[in-house]
Parts: C-alpha cells; structure tokens; sequence
C-alpha cells in the first residue's frame, strides 16, 4: 500500500473534545465531537483533508488550474478556491444554480479568493454536464492553461485518502481517551468522506468504531451504490489489503428531508440546540441535518448510553449566512 503524496495546508490533528453542556440536556448521553471545522484554510472542514492530495497531484502533473462543481453556496467550492489560493493555482468553479444577488456565504469567499466563476441554470447543467465540463477544460486548455478536473466534494479515490488518514487520527485521540468503543456519524451526500472513513476503518482494523452515514441528499440506495463504487475503486486503484463488502455499509436515514440544501424545523433547532448549549455553530446543509440524527438517538436511547457517540463535525459554518431568517427566526 502506497499512500499517494499529500501538500500540508491543513492545521492536524483536530480536537475531539466532549460536549459536556449539551450531554448533560440530553440526561447524561455521552457526546463527543471531532471538530473537523477547525482544519484551518480559513474553516474549511472536511474539504481541505481531500484537497491535500488533490493540490499534490495537480501540482506534481505541471497543472496550473482546479476545475470544480457545485452549488452557489458549496463549501467543497469554497474550500478549492482557498487551496488554490494558498498554493498559487488558479481556481475555475462551475456552479448551479446560478447565484441570485449579492455574494453572501461561501460565495462571497469564492469571490474574495479570486475563483473565476461560471454559472448556469440547474436544468441545463443536469442535462449538459459532460459537455460543459468538457467543454470548458478544453478552452482552458486552448487558452494555454493546464487544468485539472476534480469531481463535486472532491470525492474520488485519491479524495478518499483525506479520512483514510483522518480516522487513523481519530483512533489515537479514542485511545488516548480511554474507549474501548464508539459509534461514529457522519453526513453523507458526495460520499468521499464517508468512503475515506469506511476504507480507514477496515485498514485500520478499528473494530470498536461502528461507522454511520447520515444521508443529507438523495435516498439511502443512492448513496449505497455511491459508497461502495467508491470504496472499489480506491481498493483497486492503490491495491488496499482490504477486502471491502456492502455489508460494511451502514446509514440512518430519514434526515434529508425537503431535499439537498433546503433546511428544515429540525435541523434548524439543532444548530441551535448546539450553538446554545456549546458555542459551537453546525450548517443548514449537512452538519445540522446529520446532528438530528445523533440528538434524536440519544433521546431514543440508540446513541450514547451504551457507549459514547462521535459526530465528526465537517464544517460549513459559512453558509449559514445564506439562511439568517430561517436560523433567527425562533431567537427573535
């Protein structure tokens, strides 16, 4: 196993820190929280750990620019401009749909690190994607630039790699703390995250850590097709000594809700329940939806009692601004 070359643009290890105030509203529930927000890159979250590799390759390739996807307020967009930026590359986003009004949130930070920006409608962007994106490497390319193509939240099987090292810190800082065992959630939509962390743990042999995806998009068969395409491809590309089997996959569904990036009461409350009880803010998107899904087990007695639960909080922090109305409205 060779574990491919990775550039240091994030601030690791990050804490994992119990959240006493919030267990203790919760009838004593053992919580912690691995605060991947805190990864640096100007709180980038999950995205800068998959980054890492993705900057490395581009930059060991000759590549002068990332290309990427993603929606106006995407922290996996967001979080490629602040690489490119930190490590003089050029960052071109293709996002859908096309932003309305001024810049706020992630795309205001878009701005202020100088990605070069196209948008189009969703419709057109679901039905053309191949083309556009072809379309636009190819002009790059005539213009004499060297792009390189990086898939929605980095989730390839080079992203992957990002929480195949992120579990094995994990697993130090469990240790160190004396667990003997754990369940472990997190949000789950582009599925690189996820993947990283299922392809860790087998690696790893971290048997004590029961792995639980929170789907935030799409319905639980989507992201079993997902996952394990991934988890295929990265074992056969870098010849993992793992043998992976759809029986390792496990979700909790029921969190999506309206759909992807359409908040809703209960994720809402969450990012409150959180931010009033530990000063520590979720996002309307991923990280709010999946915290319903551990708040609802530990008042259900699935999460918590047993054995202590982590949530590994992925960031977003930033899109909130998107949603002052939404998130005030119950503060007012």
């Amino acid at each position: 196993m060779h574990e491919p070359p990775r550039i240091s643009i994030a601030n690791l290890p990050t804490p994992l820190v119990p959240l006493d105030r919030l267990s203790a509203r919760l009838n004593g529930a053992a919580i912690l929280l691995k605060r991947d927000d805190l990864t640096g890159l100007e709180t980038s979250g999950n995205k800068v750990r998959k980054l890492e590799y993705v900057v490395a390759e581009a930059i060991a390739a000759g590549c002068d620019t990332l290309v990427t996807e993603g929606t106006p307020q995407s922290n996996h967009c967001r979080a490629t401009a602040a690489a490119c930026a930190r490590s003089g590359l050029r960052c071109v986003l293709l996002l859908r749909p096309e932003p309305h009004g001024a810049p706020q949130g992630n795309h205001l930070l878009d701005v202020l690190f100088g990605a070069e920006i196209r948008s189009y409608p969703r419709p057109q962007f679901d039905e053309q994607r191949e083309t556009i994106v072809a379309g636009v490497l190819e002009e790059l390319r005539a213009a004499g630039r060297r792009p390189r193509w990086t898939p929605m939240g980095a989730s390839d099987p080079l992203g992957c790699w990002g929480y195949i090292r992120g579990i094995a810190e994990l697993a130090v800082q469990i240790h160190a703390r004396g667990i003997q065992a754990c369940d472990l959630l997190v949000a789950v939509s582009s599925g690189g995250t996820y993947a990283g962390l299922l392809l860790g743990k087998l690696l790893h042999r971290l048997t004590h850590v029961a792995l639980w995806g929170v789907p935030v998009s799409d319905d639980v068969a989507h992201h079993q097709r997902l996952a394990a395409g991934l988890c295929r491809a990265t074992i056969a590309q870098y010849a993992l000594p793992i043998e992976f089997h759809e029986s390792d996959l496990a979700f909790v569904d029921g969190y999506v809700g309206p759909g992807y990036a359409r908040p809703y009461p209960a994720a809402l409350a969450a990012i409150r329940e959180l931010a009033s009880s530990e000063a520590i803010v979720l996002d309307p998107v991923y990280t709010g939806k999946a915290f319903c899904a551990l708040l609802d087990g530990a008042r259900g007695g699935r999460f918590g009692r047993e054995r202590p639960v982590i949530f590994i909080h992925t960031g977003g922090i930033f899109s909130d601004f998107a949603w002052p109305e939404q998130l005030a409205s119950e503060r007012r």
